[in-house]
């Protein structure tokens, strides 16, 4: 391990309100997505903040991912879960066996060199 701190990811933020049911449905596909690919997101419910509901009122729901992406409106899971991965930084596969112990960049399990029996 290089005992480097690992690198923060900026939070995704999704802009919703309750009884809306596009924002429900991104909720709910952003919360995988953001599991799967180890980017935070937090959830701001526009209508407990004035100016938020004025700024959002006609648009939500609305992803704002870091490095800028943006998603609006009913979104397919596919378009989703690539923009997260797009915002995480990462080609995608296996890249998320890197956050667990043990397993950093160079420490990856090797195999077995040893002759098989068939």
């Amino acid at each position: 391990m290089s005992g480097d701190p690992p690198e923060e990811i900026a939070a995704a933020v999704l802009y919703a309100r309750q009884g809306c049911s596009p924002c429900f449905a991104l909720k709910r596909l952003a919360a995988r997505s953001a599991r799967r690919h180890g980017v935070p997101l937090r959830v701001v419910d526009i209508d407990s903040d004035p100016a938020l509901r004025e700024r959002y009122d006609r648009e939500v729901p609305v992803l704002d991912l870091p490095g800028g992406g943006r998603l609006q409106g009913r979104v397919p899971a596919g378009e989703v879960d690539e923009a997260f991965r797009r915002a995480a930084g990462r080609g995608g596969g296996a890249a998320w066996l890197k956050r667990l112990p043990g397993f950093a960049a160079g420490d990856a399990p090797k195999r077995p060199t040893g002759d098989r029996k068939s």
